[in-house]
């Protein structure tokens, strides 16, 4: 991969060293909480690397799902805001 990909991909957060997944190890999660994983314990919550994410307010891993993510005031402001920038209202 070339260095300006890599750069667009990171973000240009300037990490030096970025491994990328394989197709199918990109597609495992997906696989898993779709017809492995129970429903009750997958719905509604942010799965990476065939298991329930865990949260964390860590900003330096690049594991897991942080608080702000599953914030319901956070929720709120950010479906009012997409609403308000496609001029569109939508009932829930």
């Amino acid at each position: 991969m070339t260095s300006d990909l890599v750069q667009q991909a990171t973000g240009g957060r300037g990490i030096e060293s970025v491994t990328f997944k394989t197709i199918s190890q990109g597609v495992a999660t997906t696989v898993w909480a779709g017809f492995r994983a129970p429903a009750e314990e997958v719905g509604g919550r942010y799965c990476e690397d065939c298991h329930v994410a865990a949260i964390t307010k860590d900003p330096t891993l690049r594991a897991g799902v942080r608080t702000n993510a599953i914030d319901p005031t956070r929720a709120d402001a950010l479906w009012t805001k997409s609403e308000e920038v496609v001029g569109e209202r939508f009932s829930l």
